[in-house]
């Protein structure tokens, strides 16, 4: 699949467990820094109108160890959505042929007033579905 989406992630020393790799739990913040990257330069303006985009479900599949000296980039992108919700799908990838992971995300739209799922936004909705 070819993603629409490319963050690069500096890896920090602190994000390594006691075996010298970039802890399980990290790789969900890399996935998260991302995406927040990414939606807070278009997006911004849909949490002043009080629309949120909330984590329902992530999972993970880890194909190799991350280390202090390698070079990580997360790439995504919208694979299917719903009414409310969409599902992102990352590779974390070295930017060459190294494949550490492949994960995913359910995102459900939110009324931060209400606590009640509303319709993905027309203007989310073109920029990240075209």
């Amino acid at each position: 699949m070819k993603y629409r989406f490319k963050e690069e992630i500096k890896v920090r020393f602190a994000d390594l467990d006691a075996y010298g790799h970039v802890n399980n739990a990290t790789f969900f913040t890399y996935l998260e820094t991302a995406r927040t990257n990414t939606f807070l330069s278009t997006f911004n303006n849909l949490m002043e109108k009080g629309i949120l985009l909330i984590v329902v479900k992530t999972e993970c599949s880890y194909l190799k160890p991350i280390t202090l000296i390698d070079r990580v980039f997360v790439e995504f992108g919208i694979t299917s959505k719903g009414k409310t919700s969409f599902v992102i799908d990352y590779e974390i990838n070295n930017g060459k042929s190294v494949t550490f992971a492949t994960a995913s995300t359910t995102m459900v739209c939110l009324d931060k007033n209400s606590g009640k799922t509303v319709k993905v936004p027309g203007e989310l909705e073109e920029y990240l579905f075209d």
